[in-house]
């Protein structure tokens, strides 16, 4: 029902998270193979959405199905996707551990298994989960500790679900043992033998553990059921200053002491480790070797043994158990087992000790390659700026002239340049294309300027904003009496670029007629004003402007043929700003601060988020546009920074963006990543979700270069 609910909302989680409790069902049931076709259905669901976690999960739950049907190679191959999914997370590593210690026994690998139960341990514990606690306890064979875990939560149960949760197979074995046979008696065996069993069992798993804690935990534990001490403590000295500390300290039940002050004997734990020999007493407080000590006497102990542990570098501490209710509770037998077990804990506790301090060095020394990675990091920022730097230099000295008024100097805006140098100095006319807003006229200034000819007027007009009348008119001039209304003589502005240069802006709006004309003026050099008898020879040099292809008005009639080749000898393409992003953060803060000074404003510094709120924008009206939006927000913001919410532009992008669209989003993405990580490709990448090489090639592509 849950599933098919889930499906009608269309809630894909859900419908994957129910298939995987039908996969549960099916398996309690016994049908593993039903049970794997589920739970690989529920994993595919779950990466498909992109859960990582939920489908790790999913991967060891396949493989508890694959163990269940013998399948040992669809288990391993479970196991690994589940790996490789990440079990970061404390349970599920912990459950990881627990399969890969149950597929290990499966093969015959009994050591392998049991090498993993105690780092499962250690994850269950973390983790807090009871129930995975207690199954890693029941995989150690501990199934006491696994059912004292389970008792609580079973107990708190109404009675109507008891039964079941007895029933679940991980559970049946603990709480509800199945009635056995009566084995046949063992042959008599020495409870010594027993002992050295069961020490020998302690050692290996002291042994296998490589945590300091867990060693001494593990030790005073076992120490305290071998001799059946009441209490327990171990007493480490510091090699460095001979203080005394007590990490650990236990009851006879397991349970961690208080932490108020512990009551042992600190005199009798001194003596056991200056002398570096175990100290014995059936009744300390008649013992005479005691009697003047006063913790003896307030706590009443009785029985007493410490044996100190010993190592080459000399005495570590000393193993502590007292029991204050029963005298002579300890004997010989007893100081030889907890001697050798002293040894042996100072054996582990050195290795746990060395693994410590060679982890301890381990993060000293990755701190100290983060840091130098860090160091290079900068330095190689550094590189960059400066070769950047010299690049720009380099560029500034092969560029015969000045175009610090045209900002940017990205790939596009220095091919541009690249292409003036060549065609300033030379007397022919350059044709600028380009968008609305891109910044032709500059240009065409930074030509003029730039030229022999910048001692010369620089005269310019809109053949957009003129009737084809007035516009001849104010082309060529006219003398008194041409038309109505023409009371004097007026000098063309042809003539009044006399050497200098002169700019048709929106060249593709020019009439026919007009076209003629400024034709003849083009190829004789000479200009004949309206109602005049003779013509005057004229000197400029002609820029034309304009937003339209040309090319194409040439192809339907609406601009002559022979007009274009003369007025487009040297053709120079202004890149749209959405081509050319990469410039944009040096545009803004142009714009910004010369605001801010037109308008008495403090430069208000440009913001992350205004900053990919800007880069993202497609920007039809391109740098006049980038100019406006700046100029308001500069007027407008409230804030100590100019902000995506203090920028007036659209929120939603257009449906259905062509190619270049498209293109142009993706640069803009690129930016942002760059921006977001100082440039370092290698974060940006990771962001990105690709790998380095992929955008390398990317910014390639786009021709993107660090600013």
């Amino acid at each position: 029902r849950a599933e098919r609910a889930a499906r009608r909302q269309g809630a894909d989680f859900f419908v994957a998270a129910a298939r995987s409790v039908l996969a549960d069902v099916a398996l309690a049931r016994g049908d593993a193979p039903g049970a794997m076709a589920l739970f690989t259905a529920a994993r595919d669901a779950f990466r498909e959405q992109g859960a990582s976690r939920e489908a790790a999960e999913e991967e060891l739950e396949l493989a508890r199905a694959a163990l269940a049907m013998g399948a040992l190679a669809e288990a391993e191959r479970a196991l690994e996707g589940a790996r490789a999914l990440g079990l970061d997370a404390q349970d599920l590593a912990a459950r990881g551990l627990l399969l890969e210690a149950s597929l290990r026994r499966a093969r015959g690998d009994v050591a392998g298994a049991e090498a993993l139960v105690q780092p499962a341990l250690r994850h269950a514990r973390a983790s807090g989960s009871v129930d995975l606690l207690a199954r890693a306890h029941l995989l150690a064979g501990e199934g006491a500790r696994a059912a004292a875990l389970w008792s609580p939560a079973l107990a708190a149960l109404p009675e109507a679900l008891r039964a079941g949760f007895r029933a679940h197979p991980a559970r049946r074995a603990a709480l509800e043992p199945p009635p056995t046979p009566e084995p046949p008696a063992p042959p008599e065996r020495s409870g010594r033998l027993e002992t050295l069993e069961r020490l020998l069992g302690v050692f290996r798993k002291l042994n296998s553990s490589l945590e300091t804690a867990e060693v001494l935990t593990l030790a005073l534990d076992a120490a305290v059921e071998l001799t059946g001490a009441e209490r327990g403590f171990i007493v480490l000295r510091a090699s460095e200053t001979g203080a005394l500390t007590v990490p650990v300290a236990r009851h006879l039940d397991r349970e961690q002491l208080g932490s108020g002050p512990l009551e042992l004997s600190r005199s009798i734990a001194e003596q056991a480790i200056a002398s570096a020999q175990p100290v014995v007493t059936v009744d300390a407080a008649s013992d005479a070797r005691f009697s003047g000590n006063a913790s003896v006497h307030a706590m009443r102990l009785r029985s007493v043994i410490v044996v100190p542990i010993r190592s080459a570098e000399g005495v570590l501490g000393a193993l502590y158990l007292d029991n204050r209710f029963a005298a002579a509770r300890f004997g010989v037998a007893d100081v030889d087992l907890l001697m050798a077990f002293a040894d042996q804990l100072a054996l582990a506790l050195g290795a746990a000790r060395r693994v410590e301090e060679l982890r301890a060095r381990t993060r000293e020394l990755e701190r100290e390659r983060a840091r130098v990675q860090e160091l290079a990091r900068g330095q190689a920022r550094e590189i960059d700026r400066l070769e950047e730097e010299l690049k720009l230099r380099q560029e500034a000295l092969e560029h015969r002239h000045d175009f610090s008024a045209i900002l940017g100097r990205g790939p596009a805006m220095r091919r541009l340049l690249a292409t003036l140098d060549r065609v300033i100095d030379a007397p022919v006319p350059v044709l600028v294309l380009g968008e609305s807003g891109t910044g032709k006229e500059l240009v065409a200034r930074a030509i003029h300027y730039q030229s022999p000819r910048r001692g010369a007027p620089f005269v310019s007009l809109n053949c957009a904003a003129l009737p084809a009348t007035l516009i001849e008119a104010e082309l060529f001039g006219y003398v008194r009496g041409a038309f109505t209304g023409a009371e004097r003589d007026r000098v063309g502005l042809i003539a009044q670029a006399k050497g200098g240069t002169l700019l048709l802006d929106e060249l593709g709006e020019l009439p026919l007629e007009v076209q003629a004309k400024l034709l003849r003026v083009l190829q004789e050099r000479e200009v004949q004003p309206l109602g005049a008898a003779t013509a005057r020879p004229v000197d400029f040099r002609l820029v034309g402007a304009t937003n339209r292809a040309l090319r194409e008005q040439v192809a339907r009639g609406l601009f002559r043929q022979d007009l274009y080749y003369r007025v487009g000898v040297v053709e120079v393409t202004l890149p749209p700003l959405r081509e050319r992003l990469e410039d944009l953060p040096v545009l803004a803060a142009h714009f910004i601060e010369r605001a801010a000074q037109q308008l008495g404003r403090p430069r208000l510094p440009l913001r992350a988020d205004a900053l990919r709120r800007l880069l993202s924008h497609p920007w039809p009206g391109n740098v006049r546009e980038l100019e406006n939006v700046l100029t308001k927000a500069v007027l407008l913001a409230d804030g100590p920074a100019l902000t995506a919410a203090d920028l007036d532009l659209p929120s939603a992008r257009r449906v259905g963006s062509t190619r270049r669209r498209s293109q142009a989003d993706e640069r803009a993405v690129l930016l942002a990543a760059l921006e977001d990580s100082a440039w370092n490709a290698a974060l940006a990448a990771r962001r990105l979700g690709m790998s380095r090489a992929t955008l390398y090639r990317r910014l390639h592509r786009h021709g993107l270069a660090r600013p």
